[in-house]
C-alpha cells in the first residue's frame, strides 16, 4: 500500500520513506491523544524526518515543528514541502536557538500556538526549551502533559533544573547506538568532501593531516572506526573520562590529553557535545587548525563567548567552511560552518536506523500525552520493557526477524 503522505522532497524514490512511516505508525497505533494535543517538535530539517513529522501530524491536533537552524540554513527550500503536511505548522524563524535561550521568548512561542487551558507536549532535540523549561511549567501548569530529549547534551543542559513535570530522555538508549554510528559515518564522509572542495586536501593525506578525537562515546568511537576505514593510522584521542580510553591502544590508537592533541593535530573531530575545546586551547594555538563537530560550535567550542571576548576574530567563509584567527593569527577554520559536517549537504542515514531513535522519542512522547504513564518528575529514561519493544519490532518490520 503507497500512503498519500508527503514522504519525499527532492529524493527520486521513498526507498525507506514508505516503511518508516509504516513502521512509526505501528509504534503509535496503541495510544490515543488528548483531542486538541498541540506538540511543539525540535527537529533537524532533513528529507528523512518527513515519515517521522507524517506521523506526528496525524495524532496531533496540530505540529509546532520548530527546525534547527544548522539544517534550516541549509535545506529551507525543504519548508514548503514541510508546511504542505495537514495540521503542520512551521514556527516564526524568530524563535530560534539563540531565541529561546531567553524563558519569555519559550513562553511567547507556546502562547502564540496554544488557546487557554489547551494541552501541549514538548518533543525537544539538543535542549532548545532547557533555558525556559521552568518558566514555561510555571506558567503553563498541567497544560505541559510532559517533555522529552533526543540527545546527551540536550539532557545535560536540563541537568539541575527544578522540572515539575517529567522529561523523558532517549539519548542514551542502546537503541540508538546503529545511529549514532551511521551519523558518525556520514561526518567523516562528509569532512573529507569538505576538505577536497574546500581546500584540496583530503583525510588521509599523509604528511598534510594528523587526525585527533576529543570524546570517545558512541559517535566519538564510531568516527575513529570509520577514520582507521579510510587509512588513517596515527590517530589521537582524548576524553575526559580515561575508563572511557582504556579500550583504544588495542586498537591502534594513541591516547593522549587535549595539550598534547593539540600539539599533534590539525584537524581535530569534537564528538562530546559539551565542550570540547576551551578558551585557553584557541588562544595560545600557533599553528592552523581544522575542527570538525558532531553538535555546533556553540556546544563544542562556545563559540559566542570566543568572540565576544575577542579570542576569535571572524575572517570569511562560506556554506562549506567559516574562518577565524586567534590573537597569535593562526587560522581556525571549522568546516560546515562549526555545525555538524554534514549539515552542508542533503543527507540521509542511507538505512532505517534512524527510525530507532525516532520512535523511541515518538513512544516517550506519546506515553506522556496519553496521561497513562507512571513517569515522576524530573528527568529519567524510556524503560527498558519500551526499548525492547521497539528493536522487536524494528527487527520484525524492516528484517523479517521472528
Amino acid at each position: 500500500m503507497t500512503s498519500t503522505h508527503t514522504l519525499t522532497h527532492s529524493y527520486y524514490s521513498a526507498f525507506y520513506a514508505e516503511k518508516g512511516f509504516r513502521f512509526l505508525e505501528q509504534i503509535a497505533k496503541e495510544y490515543t491523544l488528548p483531542e486538541n494535543l498541540i506538540v511543539f517538535s525540535v527537529m533537524h530539517c532533513y528529507e528523512g524526518s518527513l515519515p517521522y513529522l507524517n506521523v506526528l501530524c496525524q495524532l496531533a491536533n496540530r505540529v509546532v515543528f520548530i527546525p534547527k537552524q544548522a539544517t534550516f540554513c541549509n535545506n529551507s527550500a525543504l519548508l514548503g514541502t514541510i508546511e504542505s503536511i495537514e495540521n503542520c505548522e512551521i514556527a516564526d524563524s524568530a524563535f530560534d536557538k539563540i531565541a529561546l535561550r531567553d524563558p519569555t521568548r519559550c513562553i511567547e512561542l507556546i502562547r502564540e500556538h496554544t488557546r487557554e487551558g489547551q494541552d501541549f507536549l514538548i518533543l525537544d532535540h539538543g535542549g532548545y526549551f532547557a533555558s525556559g523549561a521552568e518558566a514555561v511549567l510555571e506558567a503553563f501548569g498541567p497544560q505541559c502533559v510532559g517533555m522529552t530529549e533526543l540527545t546527551a547534551n540536550g539532557v545535560a543542559k536540563y541537568r539541575n533544573r527544578h522540572l515539575m513535570k517529567p522529561l523523558v530522555s532517549v539519548a542514551h538508549l542502546s537503541i540508538k547506538t546503529p545511529a549514532d554510528f551511521e551519523a558518525s559515518e556520514c561526518i567523516v564522509h562528509y569532512t573529507d568532501q569538505i576538505l577536497r572542495e574546500a581546500f584540496g586536501l583530503k583525510l588521509n593525506n599523509l604528511g598534510f593531516l594528523t587526525v585527533g578525537v576529543i570524546g570517545s562515546g558512541n559517535l566519538g568511537r564510531g568516527v575513529c572506526k570509520t577514520l582507521q576505514g579510510k587509512g588513517i593510522h596515527e590517530l589521537y584521542v582524548h576524553d575526559q573520562d580515561p575508563r572511557q580510553l582504556t579500550a583504544m591502544p588495542r586498537n591502534g590508537i594513541q591516547v593522549c590529553t587535549t595539550e598534547t592533541m593539540l600539539e599533534k593535530c590539525n584537524l581535530i573531530f569534537c564528538c562530546t557535545g559539551n565542550g570540547a575545546l576551551h578558551t585557553s586551547h584557541l588562544q595560545n594555538r600557533q599553528g592552523n587548525l581544522f575542527i570538525a563537530t558532531v553538535t555546533s560550535a556553540d556546544d563544542e567550542l562556545n563559540l559566542p563567548e570566543l568572540i565576544e571576548s575577542g579570542t576569535l576574530t571572524y575572517i570569511g567563509g562560506n556554506s562549506l567552511v567559516k574562518e577565524y584567527k586567534n590573537q597569535l593569527g593562526a587560522s581556525i577554520y571549522l568546516l560546515a560552518g562549526g555545525e555538524s559536517a554534514n549539515t552542508p549537504f542533503k543527507t540521509g542515514m542511507g538505512d532505517p536506523t534512524l527510525y530507532l531513535f525516532e520512535a523511541a522519542h515518538l513512544l516517550a512522547g506519546l506515553q506522556l500525552a496519553s496521561k497513562n504513564h507512571s513517569y515522576a518528575s524530573g528527568i529519567q529514561a524510556l524503560s527498558v520493557q519500551d526499548e525492547i519493544f521497539i528493536a522487536e519490532q524494528w527487527l520484525r518490520y524492516f528484517y523479517n526477524y521472528r
